[in-house]
């Protein structure tokens, strides 16, 4: 029964969201929230103990962090509500998580990827944004592996997906972000 009250909140929330970006219809996200970008980096950087340095090669191709979620967030046109999203997600997860976790040089971006293609797949019927950050990541990692961390994202916060619209407006306010309800597109 909770579950369709939750599918039913999410429902009515995605709508309001869509038509307001359907109003706006703008062909290219907008300009990008730098204090939003600026957090999610800070916040995925701490959430778990991580190597400072790159071992493998992979993981030396990889851009700063700063740098992978700016790319990210403009190449696969997210919003910053989705931002906002993944952010409480990722505060979840720092929750759930025991002290000293600890993770490998790329954990922080595979916790940022997981945090956002959850957020646009909570946010979106269709998974536009989903399918643009798996081809935007595509040479780093693949879909299956995107898959995993989001089923591993999903088991630690024990699928606790649904935002309210008050949630993310009170998130936006507690964190003192200089981002108005207008820049959020709601």
């Amino acid at each position: 029964m909770a579950t369709i009250y939750q599918n039913t909140g999410a429902l009515h929330y995605r709508e309001a969201v869509q038509q307001q970006q359907q109003k706006e219809k703008k062909p290219a996200a907008s300009p990008p929230p730098d204090q939003l970008l600026a957090q999610i980096s800070t916040n995925v950087a701490v959430i778990v103990k991580c190597p400072q340095e790159a071992g493998s090669l992979a993981h030396k191709r990889l851009p700063s962090l700063p740098n992978f979620i700016h790319q990210v967030y403009t190449k696969s046109r997210m919003t910053p509500t989705l931002l906002v999203v993944a952010l409480i997600y990722l505060e979840r997860l720092q929750k759930k998580l025991p002290n000293g976790s600890q993770g490998e040089y790329d954990t922080p971006y595979k916790l940022f990827l997981a945090s956002v293609v959850l957020a646009s797949k909570f946010l979106e019927d269709s998974y536009p944004v989903a399918r643009s950050i798996y081809r935007v990541v595509a040479p780093v990692y693949s879909m299956a592996e995107i898959s995993v961390m989001e089923r591993s994202f999903l088991g630690v916060i024990k699928y606790d997906l649904f935002v309210k619209l008050d949630q993310v407006c009170r998130f936006v306010q507690d964190h003192g972000e200089p981002v108005s309800v207008l820049e959020l597109n709601l």
